[in-house]
């Protein structure tokens, strides 16, 4: 049976499954959706036209589903669609989509978004990140699986984050994060190498990590060819064929974008 507390404001057209529980001053709009399990604390905003998943998790004074910040965009059906497990602290802000892109934000499963971090319109997410507190990304970032964001860090609008990419605090992103990557050291920071911790961390076998460390100093090391040249000359390696992480990073960088891809420090 649905928990809903009587100071809640729940629209009677929300299609809410039947064991959601809704505390205190929660807001929960017509056109939302909210699937089995998900507990909204209190004090949560959820509106638009918001679909969540099953057994998400809500803290207070957290927005969901409210409207794209952006001048050219304030459809009435843009849609958020939120999948399960998901984890929102105090403050987080996730927006709908806009017009301006494909009319849709998305997030994937079992991620966490720490206080005040904010997720804005047409942003897709995968699985299993981490967002820390005040992290930021702008309109239509795509931030693919396992990837970690750090406090304070901002991402432009239509970057790209890699697969298992690290980007630690404070660092103003404005380019492409290949997979597996690391960025530290503050605003507009080079690529400082790989997430080695969190490769090792996540129990990849070392013989993988090492071919990967290898691709990675064919990609990015000083030569003769161009980074075109030597993403193709990647490609065609039968050294990388059957390595899953140097594969993430040929689809990633040949993948079309409106960004470079985020070089090292010449000569690091």
């Amino acid at each position: 049976m649905t928990n809903i507390h009587p100071t809640a404001i729940v629209d009677a057209k929300a299609d809410i499954a039947d064991d959601v529980q809704i505390g205190p001053y929660c807001t929960v709009g017509p056109n939302v959706k909210i699937g089995a399990g998900t507990r909204l604390i209190s004090h949560v905003v959820v509106d638009g036209h918001t679909t969540m998943g099953e057994r998400n998790l809500v803290y207070p004074f957290a927005a969901i589903g409210t409207l794209a910040q952006h001048k050219r965009s304030h459809v009435d059906d843009a849609k958020l669609v939120i999948g399960d497990d998901n984890t929102f602290r105090e403050h987080v802000t996730v927006h709908v989509g806009s017009e301006v892109d494909n009319n849709i934000t998305i997030v994937g499963n079992r991620n966490l978004f720490l206080v005040a971090s904010h997720i804005a319109h047409d942003c897709v997410l995968g699985d299993d990140i981490v967002m820390s507190n005040n992290a930021t990304l702008a309109g239509h970032v795509h931030v693919e699986d396992k990837a970690i964001i750090g406090g304070l860090t901002a991402v432009l609008q239509f970057c790209r984050i890699g697969k298992g990419a690290m980007i630690g605090g404070m660092c103003g992103i404005g380019q492409d994060v290949i997979p597996y990557g690391i960025v530290m050291g503050g605003y507009r920071a080079p690529l400082e190498g790989l997430n080695l911790v969190g490769l090792r961390r996540a129990g990849i076998e070392s013989k993988l990590i090492f071919n990967l460390q290898k691709a990675y100093e064919d990609l990015f090391l000083p030569s003769d060819k161009n980074f075109a040249e030597r993403v193709s000359a990647l490609a065609e390696n039968p050294a990388y064929k059957d390595n899953p992480l140097v594969q993430d990073v040929i689809r990633f960088v040949q993948n079309p974008s409106k960004y470079n891809i985020l070089q090292p420090k010449m000569g690091a």
